[in-house]
């Protein structure tokens, strides 16, 4: 009997998800906070509500939660939540990545087909990395943190927490850090250090404006 879990996040995204997790667990719900969603059937599984219901209604002893969001701090929110609340929140890799056995990877972290990661890298907790995604040698990759569609990730780079790169971006070997909640744009090539909250895009890439808030 495979073990249960639910989905938070009945986008395009969740759905990918469910397909790639209903090989290992019985998928039982979307939830999703989108009112237009709930009762309907997508995929074969029911939208019973919202984050709250599942919460509220779920069983945290013999229910998995998985949060494919690529929105990263709602993500990371969502999960330490259920974290909270005594469910577990398991990892999501798919048996086609290769990655070497030195390195670590923390809770909550989903890699997808094809993805490449070499030897003495951490991933952290709550991260999410797309298909066929490369990540160098000795790179730190802190929490909450999105990997897009092929990017590439030189070696010994620090990148720091809720850090968003875009589809087929690329961080050059010499980087040595990608700032907090900093955004690198689809394609762009980065030559040197990105500071916290910068949206960056071009070849080689430069900083457009900074995010606002804290």
């Amino acid at each position: 009997m495979k073990p249960k879990c639910i989905i938070i996040g009945a986008g395009t995204y969740g759905q990918v998800y469910k397909e790639y997790l209903q090989s290992e667990y019985e998928v039982k719900a979307f939830y999703d906070d989108d009112t237009t969603l709930h009762g309907k059937i997508i995929e074969d599984v029911k939208v019973k509500g919202s984050i709250k219901d599942a919460i509220e209604n779920e069983n945290s002893s013999d229910t998995s939660v998985f949060v494919p969001i690529g929105n990263n701090p709602i993500r990371v929110k969502i999960l330490q939540e259920f974290e909270y609340r005594g469910f577990e929140i398991p990892s999501f890799i798919h048996e086609s990545t290769i990655i070497h056995s030195s390195t670590k990877i923390g809770k909550a972290v989903y890699i997808l087909p094809g993805s490449k990661v070499m030897p003495l890298s951490v991933i952290g907790d709550y991260t999410m990395v797309s298909m066929g995604v490369n990540i160098a040698h000795h790179t730190i990759i802190e929490s909450g943190c999105f990997f897009s569609q092929g990017s590439n990730i030189g070696a010994s780079i620090l990148i720091k927490n809720l850090a968003y790169i875009g589809i087929s971006a690329t961080l050059m070997t010499g980087v040595k850090l990608i700032g907090s909640d900093s955004l690198i744009g689809a394609g762009a090539v980065v030559v040197k250090d990105i500071p916290d909250k910068a949206i960056v895009a071009g070849v080689p890439a430069k900083i457009i404006r900074y995010k606002k808030g804290d």
